[in-house]
């Protein structure tokens, strides 16, 4: 008689996986955009993450509409706008 293995967990819903790309140094304005306006997931770099934070919190967001629109948790939200806050002080 042979031993099975256990089954590897099950993944995580693809709609609620966030997806962070390796930041090349380019950032776009329009993947941050619409990833602010919540019309589709898109996979986005660090500095794109972080101007899409941006610009939902300069239209008055908070950090859940941040955390779903950008499918992070509620640190990185936290996290993100803190860093907006910060870059955004005189």
């Amino acid at each position: 008689m042979t031993a099975r293995r256990p089954l590897p967990p099950e993944p995580r819903p693809a709609a609620r996986r966030s997806c962070v790309l390796t930041d090349g140094g380019v950032i776009d304005p329009i993947a941050a955009e619409i990833a602010a306006s919540g019309s589709r997931p898109v996979a986005l770099t660090r500095a794109e993450r972080q101007l899409a934070a941006g610009h939902i919190l300069a239209r008055g967001g908070t950090l859940s509409l941040i955390s779903r629109r950008l499918r992070v948790n509620g640190s990185t939200a936290w996290a993100l706008a803190a860093q907006y806050r910060q870059d955004a002080a005189p």
